[in-house]
């Protein structure tokens, strides 16, 4: 298989992907192959060393993020077909879109609802310290001795156990702002392909020097058992 039959068979393997999803990773390969023909290696031998092409498309499909992937999935090939059916589906579509999204921020707004809430109810109970020490001098300076006293009492109590609440309150903020962070990369996920060091697959046993040099860094390879 020379490189012309292989890039024309990835094409077909990977189907109604995005058509930019498409032409990266033919783009891809074929580096890699001219590279590996520059470095000596015949056309055929630099096509077989990549693996099977089933192999490949497989994994460039198993990357592509949900969202581009149903739309692809749903692409008919006619541009005027697509226009007809997303106006006539529309009012499926549209509000189910809608909904989600809404429920997605409405997650992620709670989330940080939940971290104002506990932060306020720390402020709170740390100024009853200061509170019962006005309270104090008030009901001293009006004859109420037994009031202040208990006002005091209740301040410092509830200022006691907003310090305690604080360090509290401190690593729960942390864990939920990990989990806002967590769950905004979670739907970014849904319409971005994740970056784990390689935007594309990278054929077992491919060593690095075979690797086209703007993307050595981009795509590692797994180096070759024993």
């Amino acid at each position: 298989m020379n490189k012309t039959e292989f890039t024309d068979a990835l094409r077909r393997a990977l189907g109604k992907l995005p058509s930019y999803e498409v032409e990266q990773s033919i783009a891809f390969y074929s580096e890699m192959i001219d590279d590996r023909v520059e470095d000596g290696m015949s056309e055929a031998d630099a096509v077989a060393a990549l693996g099977p092409v089933g192999a490949i498309a497989a994994q460039i499909i198993a990357e592509t993020p949900v969202i581009p992937k149903a739309i692809a999935k749903a692409n008919t090939g006619s541009r005027t077909l697509n226009v007809v059916l997303l106006v006539v589906f529309s009012p499926i579509w549209v509000p189910v879109a809608l909904a989600l999204v809404m429920a997605a921020l409405m997650v992620y707004l709670s989330i940080w609802m939940v971290i104002v809430a506990l932060w306020a109810t720390v402020v709170a109970l740390l100024l009853c310290g200061p509170i019962g020490i006005v309270g104090l001098v008030w009901c001293l300076a009006t004859g109420y001795p037994l009031t202040a006293a208990w006002l005091l009492g209740c301040g410092l109590a509830a200022a006691g156990t907003g310090l305690f609440a604080l360090f509290g309150v401190l690593a729960a903020s942390k864990g939920l702002v990990q989990l806002t962070h967590s769950f905004a990369r979670w739907i970014k996920g849904l319409f971005v392909k994740k970056v784990r060091g390689s935007e594309q697959a990278v054929p077992p046993c491919a060593p690095a020097s075979d690797l086209p040099a703007a993307a050595g860094a981009l795509h590692p390879a797994t180096p070759c058992p024993g």
